[in-house]
């Protein structure tokens, strides 16, 4: 009985672990490693590009607060799937290479995706798999791993990405980077919406609250 339940929490850990840092992969991952192709595919500069982050900030931090209060009133699992499984669709309108001007109001939905549904909802979820006793390994546990996530990731997409490159640079035209930075991104929606599946299918069902 006690392996089962350390193993049902170890698997609630890693839904935690994945969802806490796939739900940040569209808007920052592909930016991050891939930020030079962006630009040049996007036909973007830095301070364009700059300006999508601002708005994304702006509509993350008007959502932390009325994001505790969906918290605490609404099912946890219901929160951080919808989230994900909303954030992916938003990847899904950047395969269609958005102007400047869409592609900041994208970033705005994607502040309120990750943060407005999902943030308080993870830390929430985070807190209670801590117990009295042991929040903070819980939390150590959850930014570690997200860290370790992150990384793991990213190796599989950069090499994905560089395998569909020609080796010679010189030889890599505008067509090349655009099917090898769309195939980043179905990477980045495919995984964000597998985590809000095994966050729905591995979180515990809890009630509405009124």
């Amino acid at each position: 009985m006690k392996t089962e339940t350390q193993r049902s929490k170890f698997i609630t850990l890693f839904a935690l672990i994945i969802s806490g840092e796939m739900i940040f992969s569209l808007p920052f991952h592909l930016t991050r490693y891939f930020r030079p192709t962006i630009l040049e595919t996007f036909n973007l500069t830095n301070a364009e590009l700059g300006d999508a982050f601002a708005v994304y900030g702006i509509t993350a931090m008007l959502s932390y607060f009325p994001g505790g209060l969906l918290a605490d009133r609404y099912p946890i699992r219901v929160l951080m799937a919808g989230s994900l499984f909303a954030t992916g669709l938003g990847g899904l309108y950047l395969l269609t290479i958005p102007s400047g001007l869409n592609l900041s109001l994208l970033y705005g939905y994607w502040g309120i995706t990750s943060i407005l549904f999902f943030w308080a909802a993870l830390i929430k979820a985070t807190r209670q798999w801590g117990g009295i006793f042991s929040q903070g390994k819980a939390f150590g546990f959850l930014d570690g791993g997200r860290g370790l996530a992150a990384a793991s990731f990213a190796i599989v997409i950069v090499w994905i990405f560089s395998t569909l490159l020609p080796e010679n640079k010189d030889l890599i035209s505008n067509s090349d980077r655009l099917f090898a930075l769309k195939t980043a991104i179905i990477y980045y929606v495919f995984i964000t919406i597998l985590a809000g599946f095994v966050v729905w299918f591995v979180l515990p069902k809890e009630r509405f609250f009124k």
